[in-house]
C-alpha cells in the first residue's frame, strides 16, 4: 500500500527552495555522471566478448564467487543455462573482480593487456567511481551515493518521493535542520546496508536511504497526532488520517518484510536505517533543539506600530501551527483576521490549519467567509475556488454554504464571464433552494450571459426552465418573450 502526506500544502511565502535544489542536484547529477554508462558498458562488453575474455575469466570468476560471494555463487552453479551475456554482466559490474585475477599465477601478459583495456573503459563509468561498496568503504562514496541512481524510473521515483515528504519538512523543521536530517539519513542508510548485506561486493547507489529518512523525519516530527495521509491499496484509493508514529511502525515492517522474502536489487536494509536516522532526528530537533536560539529578551520599547504587533503574531501562529499547537494557531489566526480582515495570508493559514479536520463546523464557516470575500475581493477568488473544491471532495459538499453565499458568489462568476465555474454551482442551486427569491434573477442572468457566449443551447434550456417553472413572475414572463424572439 502506498501512503503519501497530505497534511500540509506548499507555502507561497516559504517556497521549499531546499528540496528544489536538491532535486536538481539528483538530475544534474545522473545528466553529467551517468547518462554515458549505457554506452561505457555496452563498449566493454562487446570488446569483452571479440577479446574472448570470458573463456578464460568464466571458471575463475565461480572460484572468486565461491570464495567471496556465496549467494551469487550458488545462483550461478544452481543454473546451468546461465546465458553468457549475464555471466558477463556479472563480471563487469564487479569492481572487485579485477583486483582478484591480478594475483593469479595464470594471469598472462596477453590477459593483462586485455584486461586492461576492459578496465579502462569502466573506469569511466558512475558505478566505479561513485558507487558505495561495503567490502571498500569510502567517507567520498558514502556522500557521493546518495546522488547516483540505477535508472531514469529509479531517479523520477525518488525525485517524487523527495518532493512529497521534503516540502514537508522543509516547512516543519526549517532549511538547516531538513538538511542535516538528510544527509544524517544518507549516512545511516549506507552504513546500515554494509552491517547488514550478505554480499558486500553488491555497490549501493540512490538517494533511497537519504529519503526514507525524510519520511521517518515526518513522522517523528508527528509523533502520535493523526495526520491525513493519501492511500493507493490496488485500485482503491482516497483519504485516511491515521497517527504518524503508526505509520512509521508500518514503513519499517514493510522494508523489513521486504528484504526478507524479495530477491530484488532493491537495498531495503538501506531504507530502514534510513528511516530510523530520519524518526530520531526530528525527535532531536523537536525536544532538544528547538528554540535554543530563539531565548527571549526584554526591551523596552516605548511604542509598537501596529503593524509590528501584526506581524509579532502572526510568526507566533506560524510558530505554534509547526509546533502542532492547533488550538492556539487557530486563535491567534483569527485574531489576526478580526483585526486585517483583508490580508489573505491570515485566511490561508487558518484554511491550511482548519482541513486538517474538513468535516468540521468551523471549516465550513471560514469556507463561508471566504466566499463571500471572493466576492468582494478579486485576491481571495482563487482561495474561494479552492475551498469550494475542498466541501466538495470531503463529503459535505455544498450545502455547508448558505443559500445565499451559493447564490452571490454564482453571480459574482456569471457577471465576470466565468460560466464554466459557475454552471455545477447553479445546478445545486437550483436543485436544492428553488424556492429562493434569488434563484430566478441568477438564472435569468446566466441565460443571457449564455446566449452572449454563443451557447444557444444552454440558453434556451434555462429560459425554458423559467418560462414554465416560474411562468406568473416577471422573470418568467421576460423569459417567455425571450424565447419568443428567438424562435
Amino acid at each position: 500500500m502506498l501512503l503519501l502526506p497530505a497534511e500540509n500544502g506548499i507555502s507561497k511565502n516559504n517556497p521549499p527552495y531546499l528540496t528544489i535544489a536538491l532535486i536538481l542536484a539528483n538530475i544534474i547529477a545522473y545528466i553529467v555522471l551517468q547518462t554515458n554508462d549505457n554506452k561505457v558498458f555496452s563498449d566493454a562488453s562487446e570488446y569483452y566478448v571479440q577479446a574472448n575474455l570470458l573463456e578464460k575469466e568464466k571458471s575463475v570468476f565461480e572460484d572468486y564467487a565461491l570464495e567471496n560471494r556465496s549467494e551469487l555463487y550458488q545462483s550461478i552453479h544452481n543454473n546451468q543455462f546461465l546465458p553468457d551475456e549475464y555471466l558477463i554482466q556479472l563480471i563487469l559490474t564487479d569492481k572487485h573482480f579485477t583486483n582478484y585475477i591480478t594475483k593469479l599465477s595464470t594471469y598472462s601478459l596477453e590477459w593483462r593487456q586485455k584486461r586492461d583495456k576492459v578496465n579502462d573503459t569502466l573506469e569511466e563509468s558512475s558505478l566505479y567511481s561513485y558507487a558505495y561498496y561495503p567490502s571498500e568503504p569510502s567517507i567520498f562514496t558514502a556522500f557521493t551515493h546518495m546522488f547516483m541512481h540505477g535508472g531514469i524510473e529509479h531517479l523520477l521515483g525518488n525525485m517524487l518521493f523527495l518532493f512529497l515528504f521534503g516540502f514537508n519538512l522543509e516547512l516543519l523543521l526549517g532549511r538547516g535542520k531538513m538538511f542535516a536530517l538528510y544527509i544524517v539519513s544518507g549516512l545511516a542508510a549506507v552504513t546500515f546496508f554494509s552491517l547488514t548485506t550478505t554480499d558486500k561486493y553488491v555497490p549501493l547507489v540512490g538517494a533511497s536511504g537519504a529519503i526514507a529518512g525524510l519520511m521517518g523525519g515526518f513522522c517523528g516530527w508527528y509523533g502520535l497526532k493523526n495526520i491525513r495521509y493519501f492511500y493507493w491499496l490496488f485500485v482503491i484509493f482516497d483519504y485516511i488520517k491515521l497517527p504518524a508514529a503508526l505509520v512509521f511502525i508500518y514503513f519499517l515492517a514493510k522494508e523489513y518484510i521486504m528484504s526478507t522474502i524479495s530477491d530484488d536489487n532493491v537495498a531495503y536494509m538501506a531504507h530502514f536505517g534510513g528511516l530510523v536516522a530520519g524518526f530520531a532526528c526530528a525527535l532531536v530537533f523537536k525536544y532538544l533543539l528547538t528554540g535554543k536560539d530563539e531565548e527571549p529578551v526584554e526591551v523596552a520599547v516605548p511604542e509598537v506600530p501596529p503593524e509590528n504587533h501584526l506581524k509579532a503574531k502572526y510568526d507566533e501562529a506560524c510558530s505554534a501551527f509547526q509546533q502542532l499547537e492547533f488550538d492556539r494557531a487557530r486563535t491567534l489566526f483569527s485574531q489576526l483576521i478580526e483585526q486585517d480582515p483583508h490580508n489573505i495570508d491570515y485566511y490561508t493559514k487558518l484554511y491550511a490549519l482548519e482541513k486538517i479536520n474538513p468535516k468540521s463546523r468551523s471549516f465550513d464557516e471560514l469556507c463561508n467567509t471566504i466566499v463571500l470575500r471572493g466576492i468582494k475581493d478579486q485576491q481571495f477568488c482563487k482561495l474561494a475556488e479552492v475551498s469550494l473544491g475542498e466541501l466538495t471532495s470531503n463529503g459535505h459538499g455544498l450545502k455547508a454554504l448558505p443559500v445565499d453565499t451559493l447564490t452571490g458568489y454564482s453571480m459574482h462568476l456569471v457577471k465576470k464571464g466565468e460560466l464554466h465555474q459557475a454552471k455545477p454551482v447553479i445546478n445545486f442551486v437550483v436543485k436544492h433552494y428553488d424556492f429562493n427569491e434569488q434563484v430566478p434573477k441568477l438564472l435569468f442572468q446566466f441565460g443571457l450571459a449564455c446566449e452572449k457566449n454563443d451557447d444557444h443551447m444552454t440558453y434556451k434550456k434555462v429560459f425554458t426552465y423559467l418560462s414554465k417553472k416560474h411562468s406568473d413572475t416577471f422573470i418568467g414572463e421576460e423569459a417567455k418573450k425571450a424565447l419568443a424572439k428567438s424562435s
